[in-house]
């Protein structure tokens, strides 16, 4: 009876030991710096997406003239850096929707006025493409630029369990792919991603130093992954 029991405890390791009734391993976890890292690679990593960007706080202006105000924009990007987008400035009281096209490393742009198309010099107005620029864009920047960084907790985001993570980036980072219109001084960031896919959901970016009561917020939210896009050169240009 003694050998018996001693066999049965044998088998019942094996089991164990082979798969048979072990508990499942847990998946390692990741530390903040290491999500926000694979966050911005899978974002990085989709072909396409769409994007809202609202601007709220102090005024953002939109061209290098200093005439227009840039209170939303929206858009589709393909990568790596062909963008349709929609821009809604205002201008002396007024409200006005540009249209511009980035493809090949040019831009075009409608006139607000006549609505005609035309073609303009590197840095003359905002261009959405440059913030996801691959080499300095704000997926790059979750990688690569991303400080202080710490894991907020997981939250429902439209329905989808989400990671909210926050930091901040410095200012001088991202300048140049904002047209100089945010970074002022650090950028307190919150960014929430998709527990499953680890792709961007939301990204609020708050330029703390540009205004104490009304900073320069820029909230841009994702969706759309992987939509066909066809950006073409306009016929006009």
């Amino acid at each position: 009876m003694f050998h018996r029991r001693i066999i049965v405890i044998i088998l019942v390791g094996l089991l164990v030991a082979c798969g048979g009734a072990a508990q499942p391993t847990p998946a390692p976890t990741l530390t903040p710096r290491e999500l926000s890292t694979q966050i911005g690679r899978a974002t990085q990593a989709a072909q396409s997406v769409h994007f809202a960007i609202t601007l709220s706080g102090t005024p953002v202006l939109a061209d290098a003239a200093r005439v227009f105000t840039l209170t939303s924009m929206e858009g589709d990007l393909k990568r790596p850096d062909s963008v349709l987008a929609i821009l809604n400035v205002s201008a002396s009281g007024g409200v006005a929707e540009i249209r511009t096209v980035a493809l090949a490393g040019k831009q075009y742009i409608t006139n607000p006025i006549t609505r005609t198309w035309g073609c303009l010099e590197p840095g003359s107005s905002f261009n959405p493409a440059i913030l996801f620029d691959p080499q300095q864009g704000v997926e790059y920047l979750l990688q690569n630029g991303f400080d202080n960084i710490r894991l907020v907790g997981r939250e429902d985001l439209a329905g989808k369990p989400s990671y909210h993570v926050s930091g901040t980036i410095a200012g001088a980072k991202l300048q140049p792919i904002s047209m100089g219109l945010l970074g002022t001084g650090s950028v307190a960031v919150d960014l929430w991603a998709d527990a499953e896919t680890l792709r961007a959901s939301k990204l609020v970016l708050v330029d703390t130093a540009s205004d104490a009561a009304a900073p320069s917020t820029w909230t841009i939210v994702f969706s759309g992954y992987g939509k066909t896009v066809d950006v073409r050169a306009p016929a006009e240009c």
